[in-house]
């Protein structure tokens, strides 16, 4: 039997899962295939102008570079060192104390990662795909 407490919470899970998909190299890929068969000037009115071109041997290489800002905070480990001092007033004790401390930083954002594509074609028709960097993901 469900309670009316357990809703929100089956709720909440149903909106987690629908919200995310997971970006893989292979969503990448598959979304860069598509353009494999394509015209040249397609590839182009797609991507924007590459960020360099390269022609040898009737191929021409043209290249897009990717950067993705992180959305994870950056996580880093840190040391720390603490004074004190503390008294009691007339006639009480009182005692300086020291420190120190090891935890994690939690702050700023992430290195952006990467994403370098460089696709062929020939005669103006793209006949492949590479690509190279951590952020070629979907």
């Amino acid at each position: 039997m469900l309670r009316f407490r357990s809703i929100p919470v089956l709720g909440a899970l149903a909106l987690l899962g629908a919200c995310g998909t997971p970006q893989t190299t292979e969503a990448f890929d598959q979304r860069m295939a598509g353009y494999v068969g394509q015209s040249e000037a397609a590839l182009v009115a797609s991507l924007g102008v590459p960020s360099r071109t390269y022609e040898a041997d009737g191929r021409r290489l043209l290249q897009w570079d990717f950067v993705q800002q992180s959305s994870a905070p950056a996580v880093y480990p840190s040391l720390g060192l603490g004074f004190g001092s503390f008294g009691f007033g007339r006639g009480g004790g009182s005692g300086v104390g020291v420190g120190t401390g090891l935890g994690f930083g939690l702050g700023g954002a992430a290195p952006p990662r990467a994403c370098s594509v460089v696709f062929e074609t020939r005669d103006g028709t793209v006949q492949g795909f590479n690509r190279n960097g951590t952020g070629c993901v979907a």
